[in-house]
């Protein structure tokens, strides 16, 4: 109800009254007092949408130039007219690129001064990105407690399965990570980000079987565009002595991105690709 009044609010703003004082100007004053009016409105209207502007144009310019995103989404930000849910995407942004500190500072001042315009789900996907704060502050326990708060409170997401998935293997909680992971896999079996974290499961499990299942299906379904994936895959195929395919494997994972978020990094990867191209 709110998002429909909200959005009835803006034509009424941005098309209904602006049209309106342009028609009655070039009616009673002529074209030339019109022109007048329409580049006023334009400012107007400039003015009042320039938060938004910003932030459509940041979070395009992000995907092609990290800071050039950036430097827009902070002038939407530093306008004070920044759309809450806007602001937490743009917190979200700034922990994948490692800017943990800004980006808690930044949910920290959006739930404290806009909670009455977000919505349920916009809280509990700003309390899922305080976890992950947390998590690369070195206090994963935290960061599992935070999670688990979001999970009772009835709020799944594929995003939090993922999330939560490898912070209990992270946390050697194994049985408690099979259990999880397979309900994930249940919500969305289609999400190589579940999957993943499935086989990594079995993997620590000593279940390689079961994690060559998961891995093969995968593969055949989809090419992920993550790191974790093609290493653990390598590590199955080391581990059955398939040493070539293992090699193939890691040297696809060290083609693929280097993030601040991934868990495996590029020094891990170097060391498994020499370790079996020894053994070939």
């Amino acid at each position: 109800m709110y998002k429909t009044i909200n959005k009835l609010l803006n034509v009424i703003l941005c098309i209904v009254i602006p049209y309106a004082l342009v028609s009655f100007a070039i009616r009673h004053y002529g074209l030339g007092m019109g022109l007048g009016v329409i580049i006023l409105v334009c400012i107007a209207l400039f003015l009042y949408l320039k938060p938004k502007i910003y932030t459509v144009i940041g979070r395009r310019k992000y995907f092609s130039d990290h800071d050039e995103g950036f430097r827009w989404l902070e002038k939407a930000y530093a306008t004070g007219k920044m759309a809450p849910q806007q602001a937490l995407i743009y917190a979200y942004l700034l922990i994948r690129d490692g800017h943990i500190d800004k980006a808690e500072r930044l949910i920290t001042s959006v739930l404290h001064q806009k909670e009455k315009d977000l919505t349920k789900q916009n809280i509990l996907a700003a309390d899922l990105n305080m976890a992950i704060i947390k998590w690369k502050k070195n206090d994963l326990k935290g960061a599992i407690e935070k999670m688990e708060y979001v999970y009772s409170t009835g709020y799944r997401s594929t995003v939090h399965y993922g999330t939560l998935g490898i912070f209990y293997i992270l946390n050697n909680q194994l049985e408690r990570a099979e259990q999880f992971c397979l309900e994930a896999y249940d919500y969305n079996s289609g999400d190589a980000s579940i999957r993943d974290n499935l086989g990594l499961v079995y993997i620590k499990k000593g279940d390689y079987q079961k994690a060559e299942e998961i891995y093969a299906s995968l593969f055949e379904e989809t090419e992920p565009n993550f790191i974790e994936a093609f290493y653990n895959y390598g590590m199955v195929l080391e581990h059955k002595g398939d040493y070539k395919a293992a090699s193939d494997y890691y040297q696809k994972a060290l083609g693929c991105p280097e993030k601040y978020l991934s868990t495996v990094k590029m020094a891990q990867v170097d060391i498994a690709l020499s370790r079996v191209e020894q053994l070939l």
